[in-house]
């Protein structure tokens, strides 16, 4: 378990920087970054990536841990802006909604990718074994 929370840490932060950084390139934050800021990014990020442990349980529907997911993400989003003392405007949604769909987008592909190497190394040790 706690090979998971570390890996979910990391994913969290990653995706947390990569959101940020997607955030300044498009000048969506008017003032230039603090080391609070930052630190409330990743401590943000940190907790995203443990809300993302709902999707380790086989105990709810997809849906439902996609929406628990959802509105943890924005609590954890909320919380960190009011920290920044960052004003949440009209556009802070469309950012919010279209930075959580292209995260979403990343995670399925990567996970497309993991599938089909684990696929392709099965399908060649069972081939290899047909061989002998």
């Amino acid at each position: 378990m706690l090979k998971k929370i570390v890996h979910n840490a990391m994913s969290g932060i990653g995706f947390g920087s990569f959101a940020y950084m997607l955030i300044m390139l498009f000048k969506v934050q008017p003032i230039m970054p603090t080391t609070a800021n930052i630190l409330s990014i990743l401590v943000m990020s940190v907790g995203i990536g443990m809300v993302s442990l709902i999707f380790q349980s086989d105990a709810l529907p997809w849906l439902t841990e996609l929406g628990i997911h959802f509105v943890g993400t924005f609590f954890l989003v909320a919380a960190m802006m009011g920290f920044n003392h960052w004003p949440i405007v009209p556009s802070f949604w469309v950012t919010f909604v279209a930075l959580y769909v292209i995260c979403w987008i990343i995670i399925r592909v990567q996970r497309y990718l993991q599938v089909e190497r684990i696929n392709s190394a099965i399908a060649k040790r069972r081939q290899k074994r047909a061989d002998e």
